[in-house]
Order: C-alpha cells, then sequence, then structure tokens
C-alpha cells in the first residue's frame, strides 16, 4: 500500500467514534418514523450526503434531496439531514430555518456543534475530523477527513438501520436503480 494511502486510513481511523449509542438510537428512530427524509450539503460534504441519501432509498424509505426538481414539498412530520463540515453555509442555514418553520425535524452531521446551522438543529453529531479551513489536523487538503469519515458514518448508520427494519442486501438490491 503506498504511504499516502496508509497515512490516510490511519487518519480515519484515529476519528473518535462521535455518536454513542443513545444518539444513534435516536437517530435511526427518527429516521423510521418519518414521513419523508430530506438531505442537504454543499460541495464534496454533499456529495457524502447524496450516499446516505441514496443507501437510505434503497432501503426503501422515502427520500429527496433539497434543490432536486423531483423534491417534494415538505410536512410536519418530515426530516432533514445536513452535512456540514464549518455549519456556516447560508444556504444550508437558509434551508434550515425554512425547515424549522415547517415543523421539520432537523440533524446536523459537523465538525462544529456551535455553528449557526447547529442552532436550528436537535441532534448535533460533532464529527472531530479536519475541515476545510483547518490545515493542520491531516495531511489531506480541505476537509477531505471530514469528508471520508462522514461517509463511512452514514454508512454504519445504514447497517443498523438494516438491522432494525429486517432489510437484508438482496431487499435493498430490489430498490438500486435499474435505468441508470
Amino acid at each position: 500500500m503506498a504511504f499516502e494511502l496508509k497515512k490516510i486510513c490511519e487518519e480515519i481511523n484515529n476519528v473518535d467514534d462521535p455518536v454513542d449509542e443513545k444518539t444513534l438510537n435516536r437517530i435511526c428512530q427518527i429516521i423510521i418514523n418519518s414521513n419523508h427524509i430530506y438531505f442537504s450539503g454543499s460541495g464534496r460534504s454533499g456529495l457524502m450526503i447524496k450516499s446516505f441519501a441514496n443507501r437510505l432509498l434503497q432501503l426503501g424509505l422515502e427520500v429527496s434531496v433539497v434543490g432536486e426538481i423531483s423534491s417534494p414539498h415538505t410536512h410536519s412530520n418530515d426530516l432533514l439531514i445536513f452535512n456540514s463540515a464549518s455549519g456556516k453555509s447560508e444556504k444550508l442555514i437558509a434551508q434550515a430555518k425554512i425547515a424549522k418553520n415547517n415543523g421539520l425535524k432537523e440533524i446536523l452531521f459537523t465538525v462544529d456543534n456551535n455553528s449557526p446551522l447547529a442552532q436550528f438543529c436537535e441532534i448535533v453529531v460533532q464529527i472531530n475530523a479536519q475541515s476545510k479551513f483547518e490545515h493542520n489536523k491531516s495531511i489531506q487538503p480541505m476537509g477531505a477527513l471530514f469528508e471520508q469519515f462522514s461517509l463511512l458514518l452514514f454508512d454504519s448508520i445504514v447497517l443498523r438501520l438494516m438491522k432494525e427494519l429486517n432489510i437484508t442486501e438482496e431487499q435493498m438490491i430490489q430498490n438500486h436503480a435499474d435505468i441508470e
């Protein structure tokens, strides 16, 4: 394995688990009990949250990515999940305000649990990883460690949801896109 790849794997392995069992259970129950789940993030953090949306769709849940033309109107028993290292994006804050006014529950995955975006969210998961504004926590540039770790964290939540919903990979495959 190349030195750089080995170092990246070590960095990911050294990020503390940001979710205790109680919080993980709460996140899963909110996801399961939501009528519709919306996902939002910008840049590469947005790409990671889109992958989470895709997996929850494959679990058979009703999901949309904010900003997509097919995203429906929100309702009070819906959920909005953000992935934002800084939690300072004006676009995401504006979305959070609308969601709050419409009675949605909101969850944030971030580096900064005191960010402006965090103020709108009932669950804030602080990932102790380098953001694009920090230059001394990682050999990787511009927040890659946060993005990689958030993707792995989302996959771990999917595994928990598979167990709680009693859904197998074979069942998920039936929800996989067939027109690609």
